[in-house]
């Protein structure tokens, strides 16, 4: 004998996962945002010191979240590592560097999956300070300048997302530093697969 029926379970529609977030100040604080809400809908404006726990139905990118993220900074250097990084972002990125809110961009890619056609590893190497393949799987973002030192660390990578993905912005210059040293280091090791200028 069954505690609940299982055709009433059948009729009813689970509701649609929504997107969020959960800002950290010392004590807790939650924000929900739903499906489909912009980013300055969804995470406001940035506070330094801030942390923010956040879940996107695939409501933006990475490259979405780090521009947004620019126009609230000002000018910022950039170091990320992905997975993957898709053509579009790339180009992205470039529109950034042109309009000059990325004054450096350094970063690791999988050399495996992190970009498929040759062409596109030259756009990037051009655009660049510093580029390096390995076997990267992180997510990272860091976006420092005198005033602010923000990483973001996530499940998405830099390519066009349809996906549910989370992760955590974190607007402290100590966690950034960390992040950013980590990412340099390796960028700095002898055994490149792929480098940049």
């Amino acid at each position: 004998m069954s505690l609940f029926s299982t055709t009433d379970l059948a009729k009813k529609k689970p509701d649609r996962p929504k997107s969020g977030s959960i800002p950290f100040t010392g004590s807790n604080l939650l924000t929900i945002g739903k499906a489909g809400e912009k980013l300055h809908q969804v995470f406001g404006k940035v506070i330094d010191g801030q942390s923010v726990h956040y879940a996107s139905l695939g409501d933006w990118s990475t490259h979405d979240l780090l521009f947004f993220l620019l126009e609230q900074t000002g000018p910022a250097r950039v170091y990320f590592t992905t997975w993957a990084i898709s053509e579009y972002a790339i180009r992205q990125l470039y529109q950034f560097i042109e309009h000059g809110l990325i004054l450096e961009l350094k970063g690791i890619f999988d050399y495996r999956n992190g970009i498929r056609k040759p062409a596109e590893l030259q756009f990037l190497q051009k655009i660049t300070t510093d580029i390096k393949a390995a076997k990267c799987h992180a997510k990272v973002t860091v976006i420092e300048n005198d005033n602010w030192g923000i990483s973001v660390v996530g499940s998405a990578n830099y390519t066009r997302n349809p996906r549910i993905e989370a992760g955590v912005l974190c607007c402290d210059k100590t966690v950034a530093a960390f992040h950013r040293d980590w990412i340099l280091k390796e960028l700095s090791n002898t055994s490149a697969l792929v480098r940049s200028k």
